[in-house]
């Protein structure tokens, strides 16, 4: 399977985008830490989500009791399998909400030791840690004005 990298970054970057958008205004009164989920809030999207890519569901908006939860995961949009994951806990450090997650993939079957960041209000983002830092440094901008391979 390939990764059409040019594709995930413009998907990333749009999401980013709305993500950016939804965070409202400089005058809402809100400050940074109000977007950092709590521990259980932020572990049980991260849940949903896994759990939904585990029984073959697309990435994107998943509608859940309260708050509705937004995966961005690349390798899942890419079609990567997923049989199994086991969240291994919280990772503490200078960053929104962190989770190590082991993954049991498919076709090929292979185990990865990945981590998942969450985000937001309403909705909670669920991003991988390559696609949040993709975001976070806005390399998605380059990556989706670059020109496809084989184009001029």
């Amino acid at each position: 399977m390939t990764l059409d990298r040019t594709k995930c970054a413009a998907t990333v970057c749009w999401l980013g985008l709305l993500l950016l958008g939804g965070a409202g205004c400089a005058g809402s009164g809100r400050s940074y830490d109000d977007y950092i989920p709590p521990r259980d809030q932020a572990r049980q999207a991260l849940e949903v989500s896994l759990t939904a890519w585990q029984h073959g569901r697309p990435p994107g908006r998943m509608d859940t009791d309260s708050p509705p939860v937004q995966a961005v995961d690349c390798r899942w949009l890419a079609g990567q399998k997923l049989r199994a994951y086991e969240i291994v806990g919280e990772v503490h450090g200078d960053s929104p909400r962190c989770f190590a997650v082991k993954l049991m993939l498919k076709d090929p079957p292979q185990t990865q030791q990945v981590r998942y960041y969450v985000v937001g209000i309403s909705p909670l983002w669920v991003l991988r840690q390559e696609d949040y830092d993709m975001l976070a440094h806005w390399e998605c901008m380059d990556l989706a004005a670059a020109p496809a391979k084989g184009s001029r």
